[in-house]
């Protein structure tokens, strides 16, 4: 709506030389109901508070993105409203509407980044409505990843995409469904490289190629030393075992990776700041934090809350996967900055979770 100004206006003028029989007052008043009468008729606000409808072109347009299909992913211009700070996550409705435009989902799971970020996902507002009342994911051996798996599309319609691999939550990579499935849709977790390694490591040598090798790795420095550049692998390979690969991640990989990191991705978080993660997520896309974004799944024997004592790879870096965490935190960061989310601001979040049993 257009703003009313009367400053281009000589109101002695007005009142004695033109309009000598009208008051002011009256004067304006009529000029006020000529404008409003002529401008366009403001376009409802997505809510009733003040911070809704000053956002109101951005409503307007993540609108228009859920209903019409382009060649271009509609989710791609979301993530580029959030790098240019144009949307706040002050509004419930505009929370909604950024996780509608981001379904389907592609969640890219790297080996040990976070399965229990299944959970998170699942309970957010609106996901998921089949799903039986207080379902939560658990640990193996228990049933429940089994069942989620086989009856996402049955609880979950249209909220995951499990295109390009055998489900929504394996840990096959975005190989060549980028563009058709990924961009707009990607939401991630992941892990200081070292960390990461050492963790699959005494997870039963996670993703070591034991098919090539006939044997499992002769030591931690060995077994980092194939598996380094996971992430990356996984964000610019193809193949069901890029994780195993023998081929190194190279520099070119590794610019694909964080370009389509930080261009095709609407969320991406950091598992060691866990708990920051969670809170960013739902001030993202809304609802309450739960005890359930907080279970963790898959506790190794030899973890620690303090982090894996990397002296034990003997000063080996992954470096390729360095430069792609370092791209992350970037990432993780601005959004942490746009959305106001600090630990601070996380404390009701946390609470939640604490009283519904989480240990956060």
């Amino acid at each position: 709506p257009r703003t009313i100004s009367t400053e281009p206006f000589d109101r002695d003028v007005m009142s004695n030389q033109i309009f000598p029989r009208f008051s002011l007052s009256l004067l304006l008043s009529l000029l006020l109901s000529l404008c409003l009468s002529s401008s366009p008729a403001p376009r409802a606000c997505i809510d009733r508070d003040t911070s809704g409808c000053e956002l109101n072109d951005e409503v307007v347009l993540l609108q228009s993105h859920v209903k019409v299909s382009s060649q271009r992913s509609p989710s791609v211009e979301l993530a580029g409203s959030w790098q240019r700070g144009t949307i706040t996550p002050t509004s419930s409705g505009l929370q909604a509407t950024r996780l509608q435009t981001a379904k389907p989902i592609w969640w890219l799971h790297v080996p040990k980044c976070g399965s229990s970020f299944v959970n998170a996902l699942t309970h957010l507002p609106g996901m998921c409505p089949f799903m039986p009342p207080g379902f939560v994911v658990e640990d193996d051996p228990s049933p429940s990843q089994t069942e989620v798996r086989e009856f996402v599309d049955q609880w979950c319609p249209g909220d995951f995409s499990s295109e390009g691999r055998s489900n929504f939550m394996g840990h096959e990579p975005v190989g060549v469904v980028y563009t058709s499935a990924v961009d707009g849709h990607g939401f991630v977790m992941l892990r200081q490289p070292e960390q990461r390694i050492i963790s699959g490591y005494y997870a039963r040598q996670h993703s070591w190629p034991l098919s090539l090798y006939g044997r499992g790795a002769a030591d931690l420095l060995e077994y980092a030393q194939v598996t380094s550049g996971c992430a990356v692998r996984m964000l610019t390979r193809v193949g069901d075992n890029t994780c195993s690969d023998l081929k190194p991640a190279n520099a070119a990989e590794v610019a694909l990776a964080k370009r389509r990191l930080r261009g095709g991705f609407v969320f991406v978080g950091i598992t060691d700041e866990w708990g920051l993660s969670i809170c960013l997520l739902r001030a993202v896309f809304g609802g309450d934090c739960l005890s359930s974004d907080f279970l963790n799944m898959h506790v190794g024997s030899n973890s620690s809350n303090a982090g894996y004592d990397t002296s034990e790879l003997m000063g080996y870096k992954d470096v390729a996967d360095g430069a792609l965490f370092e791209e992350a935190s970037a990432v993780f960061s601005e959004q942490l900055q746009h959305y106001g989310v600090s630990y601070e601001s996380c404390q009701r979040c946390f609470q939640q979770a604490q009283q519904a049993g989480a240990k956060v």
